[in-house]
């Protein structure tokens, strides 16, 4: 319980069993209290620290009259969808792959930003509730993609507890539609936050053991770096858009790019690179072995299926 107020704002503990805070908090942090202790025989006193005025009442009768947290609202109305991204192989000059990327709309129609969403839904102890739903959504929408194409779905390591059980729904979800596991690569997002690396393996052998591939997201971003490559061996690695956005002219990113790629060719893992806008960009990059690429320059994210049309390749 203390672990989960960690990052709890405004959370004051008045002695050894009892803690002060504000209702946004308390209300963000019941539903997970519920579902990992025994409340039964817990009390909670709603009011001022001195109980004045306050209410003694069981812990799981006053939780069940609190008003639903936005998140939830959200994840209940079904708000969320799923925009879909082709990835390039300029190689083959086709569509090899969709990035599945949230988006999500508020009650009164304005869209919510996905960083906005996921900080909110850590905040109101809903990230796990969240990624979840984003997975299942992710390969809904991937049911309606061709067949040979890689599906890239991000997910947030520090929302899984128990790989076994957190990701049930997961691996349910693509059988219901018909999704088969090795077209499914999951991308390591927020590795700024994993703290247990071991548990982060855990989780990457149990996609694994299922056939799932995965990548890491974001190289060079926070802790995406050549120690979390080595930690994690990925089956893709992406290059992070601030490496690609006029690679072909800042020496800099060039040898951040160059670095990665050398790193990569040594562990047999596959170079992609995201945020790609210019075509000077793509062809540096494709010298350095950046086959894979993805931006704006060949596709813009849609919640229409792809059709399979690139808007720039190079000359054959």
């Amino acid at each position: 319980m203390r672990r989960s107020l960690a990052s709890a704002r405004s959370v004051q503990w008045l002695d050894a069993t009892s803690v002060l805070m504000p209702p946004d908090v308390f209300v963000a942090r019941a539903a997970y209290w519920q579902a990992f202790f025994d409340t039964h025989a817990w009390r909670v006193e709603w009011g001022g620290p001195d109980g004045a005025d306050g209410t003694d009442r069981p812990f799981d009768a006053f939780v069940g009259g609190l008003p639903s947290l936005w998140v939830d609202e959200l994840l209940a109305r079904r708000a969320i969808r799923m925009a879909m991204q082709p990835i390039v192989d300029l190689t083959k000059r086709t569509v090899v792959a969709c990035e599945m990327l949230v988006r999500a709309t508020a009650s009164d129609g304005s869209f919510i930003s996905p960083h906005a969403l996921f900080e909110a839904a850590r905040e109101q102890s809903r990230l796990f509730a969240l990624d979840r739903a984003c997975r299942i959504e992710a390969i809904a929408t991937a049911s309606r993609l061709p067949a040979d194409w890689d599906v890239f779905v991000n997910f947030v390591p520090t929302a899984i507890y128990v790989p076994e059980h957190c990701l049930q729904s997961t691996f349910a979800a693509a059988e219901r539609h018909a999704v088969h596991p090795s077209r499914l690569v999951f991308e390591v997002v927020e590795t700024e936050r994993v703290d247990d690396v071991a548990h982060l393996r855990d989780i990457l052998a149990f996609y694994r053991r299922k056939g799932v591939r995965y990548a890491l997201d974001d190289f060079g971003e926070g802790y995406s770096d050549e120690h979390m490559l080595r930690a994690i061996s990925p089956d893709v690695v992406k290059l992070d858009r601030q490496f690609v956005d006029h690679v072909d002219r800042d020496p800099a990113k060039r040898r951040v790019a160059e670095g990665l790629a050398r790193v990569a060719r040594s562990l047999d893992i596959r170079l992609l690179a995201e945020g790609v806008e210019r075509p000077e960009e793509a062809m540096a990059l494709l010298e350095l072995g950046y086959e894979w690429q993805q931006g704006y320059l060949y596709a813009r994210p849609s919640l229409e299926v792809p059709d399979g049309s690139i808007a720039w390749l190079p000359r054959a």
